[in-house]
């Protein structure tokens, strides 16, 4: 699937919404799912495409009419082209994929343009590979074959297809989740380059990864979000203690 989106249309996104969700302070979210009965249309919709297909920019309404429910189940987002940028005098491409090899030290160096604490290597990397999918951010020198045409094939397994971004490529953005396979996830990491913020890249991020988990079949979604950004994952579907439901946490207490 490609996508091309003018990056002026996104929901602002601020260095304020990375979290990494240490349950120290952070407060569990779960997607507020939609039973498959309910039929819902959504108003005032800003963008077309990747970014207004789960979400919408307008709130989500009860209709009665006949529309069909949302259906996921086909669609692919293993690599989106969401937008071309201005670097350094030359154009480059902004490119989605879901289960890219992403390089732990290159991670971490993310980490630390956003302030997060350092982690061991060997941690992280484990981290990685361990992840029932992750979903990346890369600036590209071309335009992926997808844009052209040439669709990635769809992959169900529990590590996707993704594989070995480009040559010269660079990690801006990154996103994973835990998962059991078949009924519930757990998102984590969710961080973007401050060089990039601002663009909508971090909804890109979370709306790209929830609406592959919902291909899967994969629907009770979580996250941890620290209070600072809670708003942001709320506007995106995420609910806060659900029915009275709270996230239990065990940590040290020393």
């Amino acid at each position: 699937m490609a996508c091309t989106l003018a990056a002026s249309r996104w929901a602002p996104a601020t260095s304020s919404q990375q979290t990494r969700g240490s349950p120290c302070n952070a407060q569990q979210l779960v997607w507020a799912v939609q039973p498959r009965h309910q039929r819902l249309r959504r108003r005032e919709l800003v963008c077309q495409g990747f970014l207004s297909g789960l979400f919408g920019s307008g709130p989500a309404v009860a209709d009665e009419s006949s529309a069909p429910a949302e259906d996921y189940s086909q669609e692919n987002l293993d690599e989106v082209l969401l937008t071309e940028v201005e670097v350094a005098g030359s154009r480059q491409y902004i490119v989605y994929r879901n289960g890219a090899v992403v390089d732990a030290a290159e991670l971490e160096h993310l980490c630390d343009k956003v302030g997060w604490p350092r982690r061991p290597l060997n941690k992280v990397q484990a981290a990685l590979a361990n992840s029932f999918l992750v979903s990346a951010l890369f600036l590209e020198a071309q335009p992926p074959a997808s844009s052209t045409g040439d669709e990635p094939s769809s992959s169900d397994s529990s590590s996707s297809s993704g594989g070995a971004p480009p040559p010269g490529s660079r990690l801006i953005g990154l996103a994973r989740c835990t998962s059991d396979g078949a009924f519930n996830a757990t998102i984590w990491d969710v961080l973007v380059d401050p060089e990039f913020q601002g663009q909508g890249l971090g909804k890109a991020l979370v709306e790209g990864m929830t609406r592959t988990l919902l291909r899967r079949e994969v629907t009770n979604i979580t996250l941890f979000a620290d209070a600072n950004v809670v708003n942001f994952y709320t506007g995106l579907g995420y609910a806060a203690d659900p029915e009275g439901i709270k996230g239990m946490f065990w940590h040290p207490r020393f």
